[in-house]
């Protein structure tokens, strides 16, 4: 959470429409049997815990958009319609299922021992519902093989070939007949739909998820002659998309048309639908707008689930056919300017998952599977980070070698623990975690490192010009050139491995310039400039070192923004007013008044 926290904040930087989903799986046999243990009911106990994960999350600092349950009604309801869909379209069909369960992973296995949490399995035997993987194995590896990126690290996604699709995939069991705590089947109350078949929907039934993540992502003005016309991406329950064949053109165009004097955009797409289809539309929702055909023309973009009546072709002069069809046919037909700009559109967000890596396979196998067989767009990319280690082993609640994190930030803050994650640990990778490594860390970077330069600089700058930070001026010396090019690289290379999801690479820039800064102080020795009276190369050395730790604090925000925010408030600065541009300006905050420390800028 504190990765996916640090991500979001960092894309917020950048000025993207930042929208970050988490939640809570609630069901499962593993929940049902302890809530039996603890004489409490299911719903009660996820409820408890919760609790406690948010206040986690809000001790972190996680600002999160959205918290999902799968234990609301809603998600029970949006889970049974997309069971009886697939169901429908076949690609859920009804069989035996006989083999092994892990009720700690909530995994059908093969062995009798657990290979992921080696703890023993159980037997079923019963009759089930499966969800017809085979059939989309093709188009799964064919996704991989355009989209080598698609999940990270690149050992996970050799785990993932070697053990599950080097070879035909065995269809998914997704329900079960032996509990009760769970969605049951759409009319078959007794039959419990799978805890991860349901739970990856999540993703999609969500407000935002159902949307695709849509925002109003034109604004494009028109001048006075440009003519407006509405249409609308008409769904039917295969997620497919309506789409009219226009003779006078040869192409195929949502169905909508002009807009009329004194008539609203949305009352133009239902009257022209009607006319060109027969079809009455409701609730149309808009997500953007276009210019097209040299600027003469301004599209107005609907879409709907919502519509009756039959599909006819009406207006048969100028339309030829009309026709609905998924995502991938219509990328093979040749279609309008403004269809191609929609469905540029859907897929312009960037739609990233951020798991464990021992819920890989449900996450970059089985999910895209359920996505294609329901006609969706798949993310753009699946990051899989490691476990933390305590003396070698993974850590879980199993082999009682777990560590509270509420109890580590009653110590420490919270910074502390967002910054250790990606420092100490490169997240794409397993990591050792202790108290003592914490602490030690702690003491290496916000006491001796970042702490010690910005208190030293500022009592330079105290001492050497009555609190002012000097103003910027060009220089020859050879040291200052350096440090200058190395803070403007600094500010690039992080932003490349951030874009790219290289946290910890992202952080080693930052403790870099941290370096480089205490370097340039070694070599230019501050106090002895002042005591020789070279003041022009000592206010140079003083400013090029202040736009030095401004930029450091800068980057450092995402990570851990309340120890930015305390450096920022003793160089008097305010990180909104900074941005990927203006960071780089050496003379913005000369003239500016540092405050006076007294003490440590963090406690030791």
């Amino acid at each position: 959470m504190t990765i996916a926290d640090i991500v979001a904040r960092y894309k917020k930087s950048k000025d993207y429409n930042v929208y970050f989903q988490t939640g809570s799986d609630d069901h499962g046999e593993k929940i049902e049997k302890k809530a039996l243990s603890l004489n409490t009911s299911p719903q009660e106990l996820v409820d408890k815990n919760i609790k406690l994960f948010q206040k986690l999350w809000q001790k972190l600092g996680v600002e999160y958009d959205f918290f999902y349950r799968t234990s609301s009604a809603s998600h029970k309801e949006k889970v049974q319609r997309i069971f009886q869909q697939l169901l429908e379209k076949g690609d859920i069909y009804r069989g035996k299922y006989q083999g092994n369960y892990c009720i700690i992973c909530e995994d059908y296995v093969k062995e009798q021992n657990c290979p992921s949490c080696h703890s023993d399995t159980k037997i079923l035997e019963e009759s089930a519902y499966f969800l017809n993987v085979s059939k989309y194995q093709q188009q799964l590896l064919e996704h991989y093989k355009k989209n080598p990126d698609f999940l990270v690290p690149a050992t996970t996604k050799k785990e993932l070939f070697a053990n599950f699709l080097g070879e035909k995939i065995q269809d998914l069991c997704i329900t079960r007949s032996d509990i009760t705590w769970g969605i049951p089947v759409p009319n078959e109350p007794k039959m419990i739909i799978y805890v991860w078949f349901e739970a990856l929907l999540n993703y999609l039934n969500s407000e935002m998820g159902e949307k695709f993540f849509f925002t109003d992502f034109a604004k494009e003005t028109k001048d006075e002659q440009t003519k407006e016309f509405s249409c609308v991406a008409i769904q039917n329950k295969n997620n497919e998309y309506l789409l009219v064949y226009n003779k006078k053109y040869g192409e195929w165009v949502f169905p909508g048309g002009k807009i009329e004097v004194n008539e609203s955009p949305k009352e133009a797409a239902k009257r022209e639908i009607f006319e060109e289809t027969n079809l009455v539309v409701e609730n149309l929702e808009k997500v953007g707008q276009g210019i097209f055909w040299n600027d003469t023309w301004k599209a107005h973009f609907y879409q709907t689930k919502s519509y009756s009546g039959e599909v006819l072709v009406k207006e048969k002069k100028t339309i030829g056919e009309i026709k609905f069809f998924t995502i991938n046919e219509i990328q093979q037909l040749k279609v309008s300017g403004a269809v191609k700009y929609f469905f540029e559109k859907i897929h312009d967000c960037e739609i990233i998952h951020l798991i464990g890596k021992e819920i890989t396979r449900f996450h970059a196998l089985y999910w895209p599977i359920i996505l294609f067989a329901l006609n969706k767009r798949l993310p753009n990319k699946i990051i899989a980070h490691g476990w933390l280690l305590v003396k070698g082993e993974k850590m879980s609640k199993s082999k009682g070698n777990v560590v509270d994190p509420l109890e580590l930030l009653e110590k420490y803050p919270p910074d502390l623990l967002r910054t250790y994650f990606i420092a100490k640990i490169n997240f794409l990778q397993d990591g050792i975690f202790s108290e003592e490594l914490l602490k030690e860390f702690y003491q290496d970077f916000f006491i001796h490192n970042l702490g010690n330069l910005c208190q030293r600089v500022g009592k330079m700058i105290e001492l050497y010009n009555n609190n002012i930070i000097p103003a910027f001026a060009g220089t020859e010396n050879i040291h200052l050139k350096k440090y200058y090019q190395n803070c403007l690289s600094t500010i690039e290379n992080y932003q490349q491995k951030m874009n790219n999801y290289q946290l910890t690479s992202a952080f080693q820039e930052i403790e870099k310039l941290l370096n480089a800064s205490n370097k340039l102080i070694q070599e230019l020795e501050p106090w002895n400039l002042f005591k020789n009276k070279k003041t022009e190369l000592l206010n140079s050395t003083l400013n090029y070192l202040t736009n030095g730790i401004k930029i450091i604090v800068f980057l450092l925000t995402p990570i851990a923004p309340e120890s930015s925010q305390i450096v920022f408030e003793y160089l008097n600065l305010k990180y909104n007013d900074f941005n990927w541009v203006n960071i780089k300006d050496f003379k913005q905050i000369a003239g500016k008044k540092i405050k006076s420390l007294k003490g440590t800028l963090f406690p030791v």
